[in-house]
């Protein structure tokens, strides 16, 4: 089977409305590159985390948006969420947790460790005035 390569853009108002068309968009891109419905879901879960954390957070009193590039190389996808919001990097956050520790746990402050545990690798940068995370999903791992 030779090389499937495909990239999508979408850019939406940052609010936690427009969570179902990043949704849409990803589950768009994923199912014509032949990911399974597991893998479909975890990366919206990934995405759904880290854009409502954007919406909430990087754009304080005043409207933004966030910009997301789909790139699907073979068996790998590249999820880059853009925003211009306030620089927050999430790979500089650890949460360690056991099953004992999520009962003290306060409600919220584990999307992090929640993306991380939906996707198989993830990487921040800073440039240019935006934040730009990237998550990657394996559709073999």
């Amino acid at each position: 089977m030779g090389l499937i390569e495909r990239e999508q853009e979408i850019t939406v108002a940052a609010t936690t409305e427009q969570i179902p068309v990043i949704s849409d968009f990803i589950e768009g891109l994923m199912g014509l590159a032949n990911f399974d419905l597991r893998k479909i879901m975890e990366v919206q879960l990934a995405a759904e985390e880290a854009c409502t954390n954007v919406a909430k957070y990087a754009y304080p009193g005043k409207d933004g948006t966030i910009h997301i590039i789909a790139r699907v190389s073979g068996d790998r996808l590249e999820l880059i969420i853009e925003d211009d919001g306030a620089p927050f990097d999430p790979t500089a956050h650890t949460v360690v947790l056991s099953q004992s520790d999520t009962k003290y746990c306060p409600i919220g402050g584990l999307g992090i460790h929640l993306i991380r545990s939906y996707v198989d690798g993830m990487s921040f940068e800073f440039r240019d005035g935006k934040n730009r995370l990237t998550l990657v999903k394996n559709r073999d791992k």
